[in-house]
């Protein structure tokens, strides 16, 4: 008996040692290969499998191909355009970044409202040159279905490596069951600007040293029957300047900006898209034949072949009107936050020095550049503020807050009808905007950024810090927990002066 239970102990040690050898023999295929798709669009799509979705992103720099343009830029796996992900309210998004530039970077997902903490949406974070780090997004159930995107936020740096092409989209998805919408079709707009002395007359003479691209083409094509309504959805990946596009011969329906749904549709001739914003709009078949798809204000040509507008693609309608017409299923919008008592009032004033060095220009948030060790607001969990951004240039600046979104109530003082939310915003030149917040959701604690989306601005020092705190208490054991990760960071070799250590 003995003797026999001697063996089995040997038999059971031996097969714990070569299990993992039997189980290393089974070939894989991650899911992130697995649900990779090339779709006519000519973008990168990635799926989330049962509730969760594993990207691996390599960023390194190279040469980029718009067209018959060979550019030298920054990318993420080799793709200018940059790869899509597509997940669901609920889901988890394991991210694993792989800095191969020879600088470092990070990773912000934009519009996420969930945690700025630890591995989440940290953009205190700074991944070294030659080293990886892997970022873990919970979405909330509550995170809205839309578009989103993903982009370097490393404070110096952004404008440059996001102008490269290290951005990309990200689709949260309807919750499954919700009946068929119109067919979609998602537009990633980049632009990539070059100095006039480099020597390309395609680039200088004809383009003005800024090359614009609709999912890294210059010339892209949509099909469409006549009467047929489809939903396109637009992601200005601009490092700093606003899109404004248009079809000729059709109207645009705007059904939704930043991933959150418009209260109505309204019929425009141009949608005005600033950096880092997103719309969605729905576009009907008009009469047959090819119809330009423009960016407005644009400028391509010189001499008599000088025009005011780009064509970035044509839409092609033809064929039978279609025999059964989807329709459009806007979600609810969240409440009106006008007829909420607010807790607190703000002002941010956006200020600059212009020079005609670039070194010497600076970007000023309330009088201060940024300073990652200070904290600009501290904002009580459940408060609902109202807080007025100024813009005291002639300067193009974009307010935008991470983790929450916010409702535009004034511009120039005059009251603004309620049509949604947005997380960015155009500030008038020489005017203001006035907002409301409501800072009510537990996931949203820690500290996070506040800027002008201009990345240029931002990268030169206009850009704030919001901590939200926990009145009753939890704050504590979140920082203490924080400050041991912190240490876990420096350990590692990132620098803790860049993981909001500094508290206030």
């Amino acid at each position: 008996m003995r003797k026999g239970l001697h063996r089995f102990r040997r038999f059971t040690k031996l097969a714990v040692l070569l299990l993992p050898l039997a189980l290393v023999s089974i070939p894989r295929v991650p899911a992130s290969l697995a649900d990779l798709a090339s779709e006519p669009d000519g973008l990168t799509h990635f799926w989330a499998r049962d509730g969760v979705l594993e990207v691996t992103l390599r960023a390194a720099k190279g040469k980029i191909h718009v067209g018959d343009l060979e550019l030298d830029g920054m990318t993420y796996n080799g793709d200018y355009a940059g790869p899509v992900m597509h997940i669901h309210p609920g889901d988890l998004l394991r991210l694993r970044l792989i800095n191969n530039l020879p600088q470092p970077t990070n990773i912000h997902f934009h519009g996420y409202q969930g945690s700025p903490l630890f591995n989440s949406d940290n953009a205190h974070l700074s991944i070294a040159a030659n080293t990886s780090f892997t970022y873990e997004y919970h979405i909330p159930m509550t995170q809205s279905p839309g578009v989103y995107y993903y982009h370097s936020h490393l404070h110096g740096m952004s404008e440059q490596q996001v102008m490269g092409g290290l951005s990309g989209a990200v689709v949260i998805e309807p919750p499954e069951g919700t009946p068929p919408g119109p067919v979609e079709r998602l537009f990633v707009l980049k632009d990539i600007v070059y100095d006039d002395d480099v020597g390309n007359p395609t680039i200088d003479d004809e383009l003005h040293g800024v090359v614009q691209s609709i999912n890294g083409r210059l010339d892209t094509i949509e099909t469409i029957r006549p009467g047929e309504t489809r939903l396109w959805r637009f992601t200005n990946q601009s490092a700093d300047r606003p899109f404004h596009i248009a079809v000729e011969g059709h109207k645009l329906q705007i059904v939704a900006q930043d991933g959150e749904p418009s209260i109505s549709t309204q019929p425009v001739d141009v949608i005005d898209i600033t950096p880092s914003g997103r719309v969605d709009v729905l576009i009907d078949g008009g009469a047959p034949g090819t119809y330009a798809l423009l960016s407005k204000g644009a400028m391509t040509g010189s001499g008599a072949d000088r025009k005011p507008d780009r064509v970035l693609g044509h839409l092609i309608v033809s064929g039978d009107p279609p025999t059964r017409a989807r329709s459009w299923r806007a979600t609810a919008p969240p409440p009106d936050l006008r007829g909420i008592p607010i807790n607190a009032s703000r002002t941010i004033v956006f200020t600059q020095v212009n020079s005609l060095k670039a070194s010497e220009q600076r970007f000023y948030f309330n009088g201060r550049l940024f300073d990652p060790l200070r904290v600009d607001f501290r904002v009580p969990l459940g408060n609902v503020e109202e807080w007025t951004v100024r813009n005291d240039s002639d300067d193009l600046h974009v307010f935008h807050i991470h983790q929450l979104a916010f409702q535009v109530v004034a511009i120039n003082g005059v009251a603004a009808p309620y049509t949604g939310r947005l997380d960015n915003v155009r500030v008038p030149e020489h005017g203001s905007v006035t907002l409301r917040m409501a800072f009510s959701d537990p996931l949203i604690v820690g500290r996070f950024m506040v800027h002008c989306h201009v990345l240029k601005h931002e990268d030169k020092g206009m850009m704030g810090q919001v901590e939200v705190y926990d009145p009753r208490g939890r704050t504590v054991l979140a920082r203490g927990r924080q400050l041991y990760l912190h240490f876990w960071w420096w350990m590692h070799g990132v620098p803790w002066n860049l993981c909001g250590l500094g508290y206030s």
